[in-house]
Protein backbone atom coordinates (compact mmCIF):
# COMPACT_ATOMS: atom_id res chain seq x y z
CA UNK A 1 0.00 0.00 0.00
CA UNK A 2 1.39 3.42 -0.77
CA UNK A 3 -0.44 6.23 0.95
CA UNK A 4 0.58 10.10 -1.31
CA UNK A 5 0.10 13.07 1.51
CA UNK A 6 0.02 16.43 0.36
CA UNK A 7 0.68 19.74 1.80
CA UNK A 8 -0.41 23.20 2.69
CA UNK A 9 -2.76 24.77 0.32
CA UNK A 10 -2.58 21.71 -2.00
CA UNK A 11 -5.20 19.27 -3.11
CA UNK A 12 -4.54 15.13 -3.77
CA UNK A 13 -5.50 16.15 -7.17
CA UNK A 14 -1.65 17.50 -7.52
CA UNK A 15 -0.12 13.95 -7.50
CA UNK A 16 -2.08 12.01 -9.19
CA UNK A 17 1.05 12.31 -12.38
CA UNK A 18 3.15 11.31 -9.80
CA UNK A 19 0.82 8.47 -8.33
CA UNK A 20 0.73 7.16 -11.55
CA UNK A 21 4.05 7.10 -12.61
CA UNK A 22 4.66 5.01 -9.97
CA UNK A 23 2.07 3.05 -10.56
CA UNK A 24 3.61 2.81 -14.49
CA UNK A 25 6.84 2.46 -12.98
CA UNK A 26 5.90 -0.95 -11.29
CA UNK A 27 6.55 0.94 -7.72
CA UNK A 28 3.06 0.36 -6.68
CA UNK A 29 0.50 -1.18 -8.07
CA UNK A 30 -1.93 1.03 -6.72
CA UNK A 31 -2.01 4.83 -4.83
CA UNK A 32 -4.57 5.76 -2.23
CA UNK A 33 -4.76 9.41 -1.19
CA UNK A 34 -5.01 10.59 1.73
CA UNK A 35 -7.30 13.99 1.78
CA UNK A 36 -7.06 16.34 4.38
CA UNK A 37 -9.91 17.97 3.10
CA UNK A 38 -9.63 20.40 -0.21
CA UNK A 39 -8.13 23.93 1.10
CA UNK A 40 -9.04 22.78 5.05
CA UNK A 41 -4.98 23.75 5.08
CA UNK A 42 -6.04 27.34 4.50
CA UNK A 43 -8.65 27.17 7.65
CA UNK A 44 -7.77 30.04 10.32
CA UNK A 45 -9.42 27.64 12.43
CA UNK A 46 -7.58 24.51 11.91
CA UNK A 47 -4.43 23.35 13.63
CA UNK A 48 -1.89 20.43 13.12
CA UNK A 49 -3.70 18.55 16.29
CA UNK A 50 -6.83 18.77 13.85
CA UNK A 51 -4.82 17.50 10.96
CA UNK A 52 -3.28 14.51 12.58
CA UNK A 53 -6.54 13.37 14.36
CA UNK A 54 -8.00 13.85 10.98
CA UNK A 55 -5.44 12.16 9.18
CA UNK A 56 -5.99 8.80 11.81
CA UNK A 57 -10.01 9.25 11.20
CA UNK A 58 -9.47 9.28 7.40
CA UNK A 59 -6.94 6.30 8.00
CA UNK A 60 -9.48 4.26 9.85
CA UNK A 61 -12.66 4.71 7.72
CA UNK A 62 -10.42 3.50 4.48
CA UNK A 63 -9.53 0.45 6.51
CA UNK A 64 -5.95 1.55 5.85
CA UNK A 65 -3.11 -0.73 6.68
CA UNK A 66 -2.40 -0.43 11.15
CA UNK A 67 0.56 -3.12 10.92
CA UNK A 68 3.83 -2.04 12.47
CA UNK A 69 5.45 -1.08 8.59
CA UNK A 70 2.85 -2.39 6.62
CA UNK A 71 2.35 1.10 4.39
CA UNK A 72 4.80 3.37 2.41
CA UNK A 73 3.76 6.97 2.37
CA UNK A 74 5.07 9.92 0.05
CA UNK A 75 4.70 13.19 1.20
CA UNK A 76 5.10 16.86 -0.44
CA UNK A 77 5.85 19.79 1.87
CA UNK A 78 3.69 20.39 5.23
CA UNK A 79 2.61 17.02 4.59
CA UNK A 80 5.72 15.80 6.31
CA UNK A 81 5.20 17.63 9.12
CA UNK A 82 1.23 16.55 9.20
CA UNK A 83 2.69 12.51 8.59
CA UNK A 84 5.52 12.95 11.52
CA UNK A 85 2.99 14.17 13.98
CA UNK A 86 0.34 12.11 13.15
CA UNK A 87 2.84 8.96 13.66
CA UNK A 88 4.31 10.45 16.40
CA UNK A 89 0.78 11.23 18.22
CA UNK A 90 -0.96 7.71 17.57
CA UNK A 91 2.09 5.12 17.41
CA UNK A 92 4.72 4.24 18.80
CA UNK A 93 8.21 3.24 16.95
CA UNK A 94 7.57 -0.38 17.17
CA UNK A 95 3.96 -0.02 16.15
CA UNK A 96 3.94 2.54 13.58
CA UNK A 97 2.83 1.52 10.48
CA UNK A 98 4.70 3.35 8.10
CA UNK A 99 7.26 1.36 6.59
CA UNK A 100 8.89 4.02 3.89
CA UNK A 101 8.76 7.27 3.95
CA UNK A 102 9.75 9.49 0.79
CA UNK A 103 9.70 13.44 1.87
CA UNK A 104 9.86 15.53 -0.94
CA UNK A 105 10.44 19.35 0.03
CA UNK A 106 9.52 18.65 3.18
CA UNK A 107 9.25 21.85 5.36
CA UNK A 108 10.64 19.76 8.85
CA UNK A 109 11.71 22.66 10.61
CA UNK A 110 9.90 25.43 8.68
CA UNK A 111 9.28 27.46 6.03
CA UNK A 112 11.08 31.16 5.52
CA UNK A 113 7.33 32.21 3.79
CA UNK A 114 5.10 31.21 6.40
CA UNK A 115 5.68 34.73 8.44
CA UNK A 116 4.73 36.62 5.05
CA UNK A 117 1.81 38.73 4.81
CA UNK A 118 -1.09 37.38 3.96
CA UNK A 119 -1.35 39.65 0.76
CA UNK A 120 2.35 38.01 -0.45
CA UNK A 121 1.24 34.54 0.38
CA UNK A 122 -1.87 34.54 -1.17
CA UNK A 123 -1.28 36.53 -4.40
CA UNK A 124 2.45 35.53 -4.87
CA UNK A 125 2.72 31.93 -3.71
CA UNK A 126 -0.92 30.89 -4.25
CA UNK A 127 -3.33 32.98 -5.22
CA UNK A 128 -5.67 33.25 -2.88
CA UNK A 129 -7.19 29.59 -3.81
CA UNK A 130 -9.38 29.28 -0.32
CA UNK A 131 -13.12 29.42 -0.46
CA UNK A 132 -12.82 31.77 2.52
CA UNK A 133 -11.51 34.82 1.10
CA UNK A 134 -7.88 35.99 2.34
CA UNK A 135 -7.44 32.85 4.85
CA UNK A 136 -4.65 31.14 4.89
CA UNK A 137 -4.25 29.07 7.77
CA UNK A 138 -2.65 30.90 10.89
CA UNK A 139 -2.37 27.81 13.06
CA UNK A 140 -0.58 25.67 10.39
CA UNK A 141 1.27 28.67 9.08
CA UNK A 142 2.24 29.62 12.85
CA UNK A 143 3.46 26.27 13.42
CA UNK A 144 5.37 26.18 10.04
CA UNK A 145 7.31 29.41 10.36
CA UNK A 146 10.75 28.86 10.90
CA UNK A 147 12.07 28.38 14.64
CA UNK A 148 8.73 27.42 15.84
CA UNK A 149 8.22 25.55 19.25
CA UNK A 150 6.21 23.20 17.33
CA UNK A 151 9.28 21.97 15.16
CA UNK A 152 11.07 22.07 17.74
CA UNK A 153 8.74 19.87 20.00
CA UNK A 154 8.05 17.31 17.32
CA UNK A 155 11.90 16.67 16.61
CA UNK A 156 12.18 16.33 20.63
CA UNK A 157 9.36 13.38 20.04
CA UNK A 158 10.85 11.42 16.62
CA UNK A 159 14.82 12.92 16.21
CA UNK A 160 15.62 12.82 19.94
CA UNK A 161 13.47 10.38 21.34
CA UNK A 162 14.91 7.57 23.48
CA UNK A 163 13.58 5.20 20.87
CA UNK A 164 14.56 5.01 17.11
CA UNK A 165 11.53 6.19 15.13
CA UNK A 166 13.88 5.98 12.08
CA UNK A 167 16.54 3.27 9.79
CA UNK A 168 16.75 -0.34 9.79
CA UNK A 169 14.28 -1.34 11.27
CA UNK A 170 11.90 1.16 12.16
CA UNK A 171 10.80 4.23 9.32
CA UNK A 172 13.12 4.18 6.51
CA UNK A 173 12.61 7.53 5.51
CA UNK A 174 14.39 9.92 2.67
CA UNK A 175 14.08 13.47 1.66
CA UNK A 176 14.86 15.28 -1.80
CA UNK A 177 15.23 18.62 -1.73
CA UNK A 178 15.63 21.33 -4.95
CA UNK A 179 17.84 24.07 -4.65
CA UNK A 180 16.35 26.06 -7.34
CA UNK A 181 13.68 28.81 -6.71
CA UNK A 182 10.28 29.98 -8.46
CA UNK A 183 10.44 31.74 -12.06
CA UNK A 184 7.69 34.70 -13.00
CA UNK A 185 5.83 36.64 -10.03
CA UNK A 186 6.65 33.80 -7.72
CA UNK A 187 10.28 34.63 -7.94
CA UNK A 188 9.52 36.75 -5.22
CA UNK A 189 9.43 34.14 -2.82
CA UNK A 190 13.04 33.05 -3.89
CA UNK A 191 15.83 33.22 -0.71
CA UNK A 192 19.22 31.56 -0.93
CA UNK A 193 19.19 28.65 0.56
CA UNK A 194 15.98 27.67 -0.58
CA UNK A 195 13.85 25.74 -3.07
CA UNK A 196 11.55 28.92 -3.52
CA UNK A 197 9.42 27.69 -0.38
CA UNK A 198 11.17 25.43 2.11
CA UNK A 199 15.30 25.87 3.19
CA UNK A 200 17.25 22.58 2.52
CA UNK A 201 18.73 23.05 5.69
CA UNK A 202 15.32 22.65 7.26
CA UNK A 203 14.40 19.50 4.79
CA UNK A 204 17.03 17.55 6.12
CA UNK A 205 15.85 15.36 8.93
CA UNK A 206 19.41 14.83 9.89
CA UNK A 207 19.80 17.23 13.24
CA UNK A 208 21.41 17.90 16.19
CA UNK A 209 20.86 19.04 19.79
CA UNK A 210 23.19 21.49 21.26
CA UNK A 211 23.01 22.79 24.66
CA UNK A 212 25.17 25.84 25.74
CA UNK A 213 24.46 26.36 29.53
CA UNK A 214 25.12 29.69 30.87
CA UNK A 215 23.43 29.35 34.29
CA UNK A 216 25.38 27.02 36.66
CA UNK A 217 28.72 29.28 35.93
CA UNK A 218 28.13 31.96 34.35
CA UNK A 219 31.65 33.48 33.89
CA UNK A 220 33.16 29.84 32.90
CA UNK A 221 30.79 27.95 30.77
CA UNK A 222 31.21 24.38 29.79
CA UNK A 223 31.94 23.41 26.34
CA UNK A 224 28.60 22.95 24.63
CA UNK A 225 27.36 19.26 24.31
CA UNK A 226 26.44 18.20 20.78
CA UNK A 227 24.08 15.24 20.11
CA UNK A 228 23.07 13.97 16.70
CA UNK A 229 19.54 13.06 16.07
CA UNK A 230 18.90 9.38 16.61
CA UNK A 231 18.22 6.97 13.99
CA UNK A 232 19.18 7.52 10.27
CA UNK A 233 17.21 9.32 7.67
CA UNK A 234 18.57 9.53 3.67
CA UNK A 235 19.07 13.05 2.37
CA UNK A 236 19.80 14.29 -1.07
CA UNK A 237 20.15 18.12 -2.44
CA UNK A 238 18.58 18.33 -5.83
CA UNK A 239 20.13 20.92 -8.14
CA UNK A 240 17.63 22.42 -11.15
CA UNK A 241 14.25 21.39 -9.22
CA UNK A 242 12.32 23.98 -6.89
CA UNK A 243 9.22 23.35 -4.16
CA UNK A 244 6.97 21.78 -7.17
CA UNK A 245 8.85 20.64 -10.03
CA UNK A 246 10.67 17.88 -7.62
CA UNK A 247 7.16 16.54 -6.99
CA UNK A 248 6.81 15.90 -10.49
CA UNK A 249 4.02 19.33 -10.62
CA UNK A 250 5.38 22.03 -13.04
CA UNK A 251 6.79 19.77 -15.77
CA UNK A 252 9.09 18.30 -13.49
CA UNK A 253 11.04 16.85 -12.19
CA UNK A 254 13.85 18.96 -13.98
CA UNK A 255 16.72 16.89 -12.75
CA UNK A 256 16.83 13.19 -14.37
CA UNK A 257 18.36 11.63 -11.26
CA UNK A 258 15.00 12.66 -9.81
CA UNK A 259 13.27 9.18 -10.28
CA UNK A 260 15.65 7.11 -9.92
CA UNK A 261 16.40 8.00 -6.19
CA UNK A 262 12.30 7.92 -5.90
CA UNK A 263 12.21 4.73 -6.91
CA UNK A 264 15.13 3.54 -4.73
CA UNK A 265 13.49 5.01 -1.84
CA UNK A 266 9.85 3.19 -2.65
CA UNK A 267 12.02 -0.15 -2.79
CA UNK A 268 14.89 0.34 -0.71
CA UNK A 269 15.19 -2.29 2.28
CA UNK A 270 16.47 -2.55 5.21
CA UNK A 271 19.91 -4.17 4.59
CA UNK A 272 20.28 -1.53 1.46
CA UNK A 273 19.42 1.63 3.04
CA UNK A 274 22.79 2.28 4.29
CA UNK A 275 23.89 2.11 0.57
CA UNK A 276 21.02 4.80 -0.06
CA UNK A 277 21.80 7.16 2.42
CA UNK A 278 25.90 7.01 1.67
CA UNK A 279 25.03 7.52 -2.18
CA UNK A 280 22.47 10.92 -1.35
CA UNK A 281 24.80 12.08 0.67
CA UNK A 282 27.58 11.61 -1.93
CA UNK A 283 25.50 13.36 -4.84
CA UNK A 284 24.30 16.40 -2.34
CA UNK A 285 28.59 16.74 -1.94
CA UNK A 286 29.22 16.86 -5.77
CA UNK A 287 26.14 19.12 -5.90
CA UNK A 288 27.86 21.52 -3.61
CA UNK A 289 31.30 21.30 -5.39
CA UNK A 290 29.25 22.12 -8.65
CA UNK A 291 27.37 24.88 -6.64
CA UNK A 292 30.02 26.41 -5.35
CA UNK A 293 30.40 30.47 -5.83
CA UNK A 294 26.67 30.31 -6.34
CA UNK A 295 24.70 32.66 -3.63
CA UNK A 296 21.81 30.82 -4.26
CA UNK A 297 22.85 27.60 -4.28
CA UNK A 298 25.60 27.39 -1.14
CA UNK A 299 24.90 25.13 1.59
CA UNK A 300 23.20 26.67 4.67
CA UNK A 301 22.54 25.59 7.82
CA UNK A 302 19.66 26.35 10.10
CA UNK A 303 20.65 27.13 14.00
CA UNK A 304 17.23 27.29 15.82
CA UNK A 305 18.14 28.99 19.51
CA UNK A 306 15.62 28.86 22.23
CA UNK A 307 16.78 30.92 25.49
CA UNK A 308 15.56 29.89 28.56
CA UNK A 309 16.43 30.65 32.25
CA UNK A 310 17.54 28.79 35.55
CA UNK A 311 13.82 28.96 36.96
CA UNK A 312 12.78 27.38 33.30
CA UNK A 313 10.94 30.71 31.88
CA UNK A 314 11.71 31.78 28.93
CA UNK A 315 13.64 34.94 28.01
CA UNK A 316 12.44 37.05 24.66
CA UNK A 317 14.64 39.78 25.01
CA UNK A 318 18.29 39.26 24.02
CA UNK A 319 21.13 39.40 22.19
CA UNK A 320 23.23 36.36 20.73
CA UNK A 321 26.37 37.31 20.46
CA UNK A 322 28.98 35.83 17.69
CA UNK A 323 32.57 37.16 17.64
CA UNK A 324 36.09 36.27 17.49
CA UNK A 325 39.15 37.60 19.24
CA UNK A 326 43.17 38.66 18.24
CA UNK A 327 44.96 35.31 18.10
CA UNK A 328 46.14 36.15 21.11
CA UNK A 329 42.74 35.98 22.69
CA UNK A 330 43.13 39.60 24.58
CA UNK A 331 40.35 41.57 22.59
CA UNK A 332 37.86 41.24 20.04
CA UNK A 333 38.89 41.25 16.52
CA UNK A 334 36.55 43.70 15.17
CA UNK A 335 37.37 42.56 11.48
CA UNK A 336 37.06 38.98 11.20
CA UNK A 337 33.72 40.06 14.15
CA UNK A 338 32.50 41.97 11.27
CA UNK A 339 32.95 39.34 8.76
CA UNK A 340 30.99 37.05 11.04
CA UNK A 341 28.49 39.30 11.30
CA UNK A 342 27.97 40.19 7.81
CA UNK A 343 29.14 37.21 5.79
CA UNK A 344 28.57 33.84 8.32
CA UNK A 345 25.45 35.11 9.88
CA UNK A 346 23.17 35.20 6.58
CA UNK A 347 19.83 35.77 8.24
CA UNK A 348 17.55 36.18 11.48
CA UNK A 349 14.58 35.62 12.07
CA UNK A 350 12.71 35.90 15.35
CA UNK A 351 9.70 33.62 16.16
CA UNK A 352 6.40 35.83 15.92
CA UNK A 353 4.82 34.18 18.92
CA UNK A 354 7.73 33.66 21.57
CA UNK A 355 10.73 35.43 20.58
CA UNK A 356 12.87 33.53 22.96
CA UNK A 357 12.83 30.90 20.05
CA UNK A 358 15.38 32.52 17.16
CA UNK A 359 16.46 31.17 14.07
CA UNK A 360 19.93 31.96 12.56
CA UNK A 361 20.85 30.89 9.17
CA UNK A 362 24.74 30.56 9.36
CA UNK A 363 26.74 30.22 5.70
CA UNK A 364 29.18 27.31 5.88
CA UNK A 365 30.79 27.66 3.36
CA UNK A 366 31.52 31.20 4.99
CA UNK A 367 32.71 29.32 8.14
CA UNK A 368 34.92 27.54 6.39
CA UNK A 369 36.85 30.13 4.54
CA UNK A 370 36.80 32.48 7.93
CA UNK A 371 36.97 30.42 10.91
CA UNK A 372 38.04 26.31 10.17
CA UNK A 373 40.83 27.15 7.45
CA UNK A 374 42.53 29.65 9.36
CA UNK A 375 42.33 28.23 12.74
CA UNK A 376 40.24 30.88 14.22
CA UNK A 377 38.10 29.75 16.94
CA UNK A 378 34.43 31.36 17.19
CA UNK A 379 33.09 32.81 20.89
CA UNK A 380 29.63 33.30 21.75
CA UNK A 381 28.30 34.77 24.45
CA UNK A 382 24.78 36.27 25.53
CA UNK A 383 22.80 39.25 26.97
CA UNK A 384 19.32 39.94 28.06
CA UNK A 385 16.97 42.20 30.00
CA UNK A 386 15.61 42.64 32.42
CA UNK A 387 19.25 44.13 33.39
CA UNK A 388 19.08 43.19 36.80
CA UNK A 389 21.46 46.64 37.45
CA UNK A 390 18.59 48.80 36.45
CA UNK A 391 15.69 47.38 38.08
CA UNK A 392 17.74 46.20 41.65
CA UNK A 393 15.13 43.46 41.97
CA UNK A 394 15.12 40.37 39.54
CA UNK A 395 17.19 40.06 35.76
CA UNK A 396 19.44 38.96 34.13
CA UNK A 397 23.15 39.72 34.86
CA UNK A 398 25.39 39.50 31.64
CA UNK A 399 25.82 43.17 30.87
CA UNK A 400 28.68 44.32 32.92
CA UNK A 401 32.09 43.21 31.44
CA UNK A 402 32.54 40.11 34.02
CA UNK A 403 28.80 39.37 34.40
CA UNK A 404 29.37 36.22 31.80
CA UNK A 405 32.03 34.50 29.82
CA UNK A 406 31.77 33.31 26.62
CA UNK A 407 31.71 29.90 25.03
CA UNK A 408 34.58 29.33 22.98
CA UNK A 409 34.57 26.80 20.12
CA UNK A 410 37.79 25.41 18.91
CA UNK A 411 38.11 25.12 15.04
CA UNK A 412 37.39 21.21 15.18
CA UNK A 413 34.44 21.86 17.31
CA UNK A 414 33.28 24.48 14.83
CA UNK A 415 33.34 22.24 11.60
CA UNK A 416 30.98 19.33 14.19
CA UNK A 417 28.73 21.88 14.81
CA UNK A 418 28.57 24.11 11.28
CA UNK A 419 27.48 21.69 8.42
CA UNK A 420 26.11 22.20 5.64
CA UNK A 421 22.28 21.70 4.71
CA UNK A 422 20.71 20.63 8.42
CA UNK A 423 18.86 22.31 11.24
CA UNK A 424 20.97 22.17 14.87
CA UNK A 425 18.15 23.39 18.12
CA UNK A 426 20.27 25.26 20.24
CA UNK A 427 19.00 24.64 23.94
CA UNK A 428 20.45 27.84 25.80
CA UNK A 429 20.58 28.58 29.39
CA UNK A 430 21.48 31.67 31.38
CA UNK A 431 20.83 32.11 35.55
CA UNK A 432 18.31 34.28 36.85
CA UNK A 433 18.95 36.74 39.69
CA UNK A 434 16.95 38.09 42.57
CA UNK A 435 18.50 41.05 44.55
CA UNK A 436 17.96 41.54 48.31
CA UNK A 437 15.18 44.07 47.81
CA UNK A 438 12.88 40.86 46.48
CA UNK A 439 11.96 39.51 49.77
CA UNK A 440 13.50 40.12 53.60
CA UNK A 441 13.01 38.63 57.16
CA UNK A 442 12.88 41.38 59.40
CA UNK A 443 13.22 41.24 63.16
CA UNK A 444 10.27 42.12 65.35
CA UNK A 445 11.21 45.62 66.94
Amino acid sequence: MLVILHGWSDTHASFRRLGNRLVADGIAAGVKHVRLGDYVSMDDDVTFDDLAHAMQRAWQAENLPTAPRSVDVVVHSTGGLVARHWMTSCYRPATNPIRRLLMLAPANFGSPLAHKGRSFMGRVVKGFKSDKLFQTGTHILKGLEVASPFSWELALRDRFSSDDWYGPGRVLCTVLVGTDGYSGIAAAANESGTDGTVRVATANLNAALVTFNFATDPQSPPAPSIREANGATAFARIPRDNHSTIALKDGGPRNPAVLGFVKRALTVDDSGFAALCADLEAFSDQARKDGAGKRFTQGYQDTVIRLTDSMDDFVTDYFLEVFAKTPDGSKVDDRLTRAIQEEVMAKVHVYGDNAAYRSLMFNTTAVQEKLIAPQRPLYISVTAMPDIRKTRTVGYSTFGYDDIGSIKLMPARIARLFRPDRTVLVDMTIRREQTDRVFRILPLS
